[in-house]
């Protein structure tokens, strides 16, 4: 029994003419985002298109182009919400507990990210719902 899958006739297929127009369109959709960056036209490019051999109605391209486009803006959202989520968190702050420098750090050279919180519950007067109770957790 042969242990390995014998990929090459897919791996020749790469190459091939996708049979649907949105295959052939998918295939060719490198050249065209480069086309459009440099500031060709989709008529232009719809011109070239069917002289190519890919008979597509105007109507038609610009849909597919307008479909390819969101795939890839979906394609880039999450890193985009990480790049974003990266540039917005916050400094650490050092526990006010403990001796710091000026500079906030702590003595042992390291920071405390729930400065904040305990500077914020420091600051509170009367009753007030604590959703995420430390008593207790950090003496």
């Amino acid at each position: 029994m042969n242990e390995h899958l014998d990929l090459s006739r897919l791996r020749t297929q790469v190459q091939d003419k996708p049979r649907t127009k949105a295959g052939q369109l998918r295939q060719a959709w490198p050249e065209i985002k480069d086309l459009l960056a440099a500031g060709h036209s989709l008529k232009n490019i719809w011109a070239g298109l069917n002289e190519s051999g890919l008979k597509i109605g105007y109507a038609r391209l610009s849909h597919y182009i307008s479909q390819l486009r969101l795939r890839d803006q979906a394609a880039q959202a999450p890193i985009q919400d990480l790049l974003r989520g990266l540039a917005s968190v916050p400094a650490e702050q050092p526990r006010q507990d403990q001796p710091q420098d000026q500079d906030g750090t702590l003595r042992n050279g390291t920071s405390d990210p729930l400065r904040n919180l305990r500077q914020q519950r420091a600051r509170k007067r009367g009753f007030e719902y604590d959703p995420f109770p430390t008593k207790g957790l950090t003496e």
